[in-house]
């Protein structure tokens, strides 16, 4: 009778994971243009002065820009680059061969006071195991394209016994952020942990995750580290331009550049198996009591104020130490991603003021 059970578990949840990660034919790569994409480099909002460079894509990743008409607030401008004179939203809009193009809205604010640069967060719930999760990974090279050092990667492998790099963290996050097998499944990606990026056959589309970057926050991240034999020391420093209450931080440990197998249902990505495939920012542990956050105490994020946390961190000898970063958040009270930077072992950075 146990033995029947286990074998009707295993096939639940081999159905499962084959439904969350399914291949098609149509996947993005065939020869078939049907629509454009319109983004801003860098980011859609950027301080006043400051020019926005537009690019036009169509659904096979075609830089198509040149031979495309650009509209700002329905009047054509020339060229692809414009530089607002005022403070405010402006629509944009594209047109090449009555293509259907979503506008995109772009804003100007004005700089006022103190301000640090601003970084999304994109965690992407992922598998080597899983076909259709290179769709994620292209999306983070077309979004590194597009933002100058605008996002912070996480890789989340899973499931357990699926994938050789998930492990307790990782299974933790899956459970916070639902990613069973059930509801959500793999691949799945999050924009600043409260955003879904809707898995499609479209990986070039950069407007969902490019519309939650800001020119600045008001939230500044310090991070510094030092390693004494196999223990890493930590000292995560937040600084805050305007006062905050409710908010709470993050801090995990991750391993860039591991190289490994990965299954692959996007021809244009690659054949079926890519056996040198380039995992990113994959999780490794988290430095925080909970992969939820740890509350920030409200008398610490005052204007002017800064909040220090110390981590320490036993590295496994089988780690590549070269490849170990360190990467803090701060979110606010309903769990959204303010700001996170990420930083190599062993390097102490500066706030990164604007």
């Amino acid at each position: 009778m146990k033995k029947k059970l286990l074998f009707l578990n295993c096939v639940i949840l081999f159905f499962l994971l084959l439904s969350s990660c399914s291949g098609s034919a149509s996947d993005e790569g065939d020869a078939v243009v049907t629509y454009l994409t319109i983004s801003s480099e860098g980011g859609n909002e950027k301080l006043l002065g400051k020019s926005f460079t537009f690019r036009i894509k169509n659904n096979l990743n075609n830089d198509i820009t040149s031979e495309s008409e650009i509209f700002v607030n329905n009047q054509l401008i020339n060229g692809n680059i414009y530089t607002p004179v005022e403070k405010g939203a402006y629509t944009i809009s594209a047109r090449y061969r009555n293509l259907p193009a979503n506008p995109i809205s772009v804003n100007a604010v004005i700089n006022d006071g103190v301000n640090f640069k601003h970084r999304i967060l994109y965690e992407d719930f992922t598998g080597t195991w899983c076909g259709n999760c290179t769709r994620a990974g292209a999306r983070a090279k077309n979004l590194r394209l597009q933002t100058d050092d605008g996002f912070v990667f996480i890789g989340i492998h899973g499931p357990s016994g699926q994938d050789p790099w998930s492990n307790a963290v990782s299974a933790e996050v899956e459970q916070f952020k639902n990613v069973t097998g059930v509801d959500l499944g793999w691949p799945t990606m999050f924009i600043n942990r409260n955003t879904m990026w809707d898995d499609s056959e479209n990986y070039t589309d950069m407007s969902l995750p490019l519309s939650q970057l800001k020119a600045f926050s008001k939230i500044g991240i310090r991070i510094g580290s030092d390693i004494s034999g196999n223990t890493l020391n930590v000292d995560a420093r937040i600084s805050f331009a305007q006062a905050f209450s409710g908010l709470k931080i993050a801090a995990f440990i991750v391993e860039d550049e591991l190289v490994g197998k990965q299954k692959n249902y996007v021809p244009a990505l690659g054949p079926p198996t890519i056996y040198d495939y380039v995992h990113h920012n994959v999780l490794r542990a988290k430095l925080t009591s909970s992969v939820a956050g740890e509350n920030i105490p409200d008398s610490q994020t005052g204007i002017s104020n800064e909040y220090s946390r110390s981590f320490q961190y036993s590295i496994p000898s089988d780690y590549h130490r070269d490849h170990l970063k360190i990467i803090v958040m701060v979110m606010d009270s309903n769990g959204i991603a303010l700001n996170v930077r990420e930083e190599k072992i062993g390097i102490s950075n500066t706030y990164e003021f604007l």
